[in-house]
């Protein structure tokens, strides 16, 4: 398996500051169903997630936000990277296979619960699923791998970008 697909999420998510958002829009994230979070997602592909931005991230690397939803456990940012591409990505990191397991199925089954019909998925390779819509120009992609991190080796990654 590649662990270079990791690596760079982890790094960068080390290296940006957390900050809260203001309580109201907090509120209303908090009381937005599953769904609700990953149809919000998958429609703010088309500008590139500007109703999801919340706060933004000191990044030396690249410009980034604190997104308003996270689908992954506080684990997810909204980047802008130096070719224009903006994505939402989290990277979640454990300490055991079995965590990391049930943790993708639970995305996968959100996601296969929450996407329309007009949404089909592939397995790209062992541990990766790829989302794509003929209604939507956006893809989603759900992995699960490992890093060189010997406390927390087991990583579940996720993004959604056009």
């Amino acid at each position: 398996m590649n662990h270079r697909q990791f690596i760079l999420p982890i790094a960068l998510l080390s290296l940006t500051a957390c900050q809260q958002l203001p309580a109201d829009v907090q509120n209303h994230v908090d009381t937005m169903s599953d769904c609700d979070k990953v149809l919000a997602l998958t429609r703010g592909t088309q500008d590139d997630f500007a109703q999801l931005k919340g706060s933004e991230v000191s990044s030396p690397l690249m410009s980034a936000w604190q997104p308003k939803a996270h689908l992954i456990a506080n684990s997810c940012q909204i980047n802008q990277y130096n070719s224009g591409r903006v994505a939402y990505e989290c990277t979640k990191s454990l300490s055991n296979e079995a965590d990391a397991t049930a943790l993708f199925n639970n995305v996968e089954q959100q996601l296969n619960a929450c996407l329309g019909s007009s949404w089909q998925h592939s397995q790209i390779k062992t541990h990766s699923l790829l989302y794509t819509s003929s209604a939507i120009d956006a893809k989603i992609t759900l992995s699960q791998g490992t890093s060189l991190d010997r406390k927390t080796p087991w990583v579940i990654s996720l993004e959604i970008s056009q």
